[in-house]
């Protein structure tokens, strides 16, 4: 059984572990940030150590793992304690073939005495469509832990701010924003060091308090500057692509992901044009489901004509970049972001 874990709510676990109920033996968690997905294990091991489940044994399995060795010691009880959670952190989302076995045996015969949590990466549709991932959908619960997406961050930090006794002005919480954005862990720890600092908790946080206590921490990938160009926010795209520069990200990577969002965009400004809705549009050009919201968006502004003239200058910066025109390729690129905009 799949369930989204609810970002918002503090108590988002023990309300899945409520609804699924106190006898499931086999967990997941799948998610891409490291601090959402491992609060999201600290909330389960803690829960199972309520219930009794004290003895812990990590696994992270390499490519000499015995597979075979791990699932037979599942069937070996414990001379310490009645209960034992089995701790599988999978980084690659990977297992192999012995490792799909194994889990697949596993969750066909659980261990009774044994609690099982499976750690993995964002599942994409490889590993949707993977037998061991089935086999664990089907026996026990997997928390999908969503992406936390640009729009959702002020929500995210005030939230943060409450949980840490503070508060803030909305002006000091949009610069915190862009100061954190894509280092949730960073983030989190600025918080915690602003709660040690500011003594007067009554008080809210204004733009100043937050300026001589934050450094900026932001960490960008080239995923996150096309999503500031489809949203049309130049400011934040510039931003993201002088600090991706200053950091020697790839500038292949970059246009090849803006040049993907632009494509799957044009394929559905056209089938709207040619009379499908935009959730039909949708479903046609196959837009994946992170980026659906981000689409239906930009076509609501119905400026198809921007979105082939923006390919066309993604076509001038891989022609830029391969230094066959004089120009900078990176400046290129922030003329087309404030353009598209």
């Amino acid at each position: 059984m799949q369930l989204k874990l609810e970002l918002r709510s503090p108590e988002a676990i023990k309300k899945i572990i409520q609804t699924s109920g106190h006898d499931v033996r086999i967990w997941a968690i799948s998610g891409n940030d490291p601090l959402l997905a491992g609060e999201a294990a600290d909330a389960l091991r803690a829960q199972f150590k309520s219930q009794g489940i004290i003895e812990r044994q990590v696994e992270v399995p390499d490519r000499s793992f015995d597979w075979k060795g791990w699932l037979a010691a599942s069937g070996t009880g414990s001379l310490f304690s009645e209960q034992r959670l089995m701790d599988l952190r999978l980084p690659t989302g990977k297992p192999g073939i012995e490792g799909s076995k194994s889990i697949q045996a596993w969750c066909a015969r659980p261990p009774a005495d044994v609690t099982l949590l499976v750690s993995l990466p964002r599942a994409d549709k490889a590993m949707l469509g993977s037998s061991w991932f089935s086999a664990l959908d089907e026996a026990g619960v997997v928390i999908m832990v969503p992406d936390l997406y640009r729009s959702d961050l002020p929500n995210w930090i005030s939230q943060r701010l409450r949980s840490a006794g503070l508060s803030a002005t909305p002006d000091a919480i949009a610069w915190l924003c862009d100061q954190c954005e894509g280092n949730l862990m960073a983030a989190h720890q600025e918080i915690l060091k602003m709660a040690l600092h500011h003594k007067q908790k009554d008080q809210a946080l204004d733009l100043d308090d937050v300026r001589q206590l934050v450094t900026d921490v932001a960490r960008f990938s080239p995923f996150l500057f096309s999503e500031a160009v489809l949203t049309g926010d130049a400011a934040r795209a510039v931003r993201i692509l002088r600090g991706l520069q200053a950091e020697a990200a790839p500038l292949p990577l970059v246009l090849w992901s803006l040049a993907e969002d632009l494509r799957m965009l044009a394929r559905t400004e056209q089938l709207t044009s040619q009379g499908r809705s935009a959730d039909a549009a949708i479903r046609e050009a196959r837009i994946p489901r992170p980026k659906e919201r981000l689409i239906v968006a930009r076509l609501r502004k119905g400026a198809a004509n921007k979105t082939w003239r923006a390919l066309r200058q993604t076509a001038e910066v891989d022609t830029i970049a391969k230094g066959l025109k004089n120009d900078d390729p990176w400046v290129a690129l922030e003329r087309l972001a404030i353009e598209f905009a």
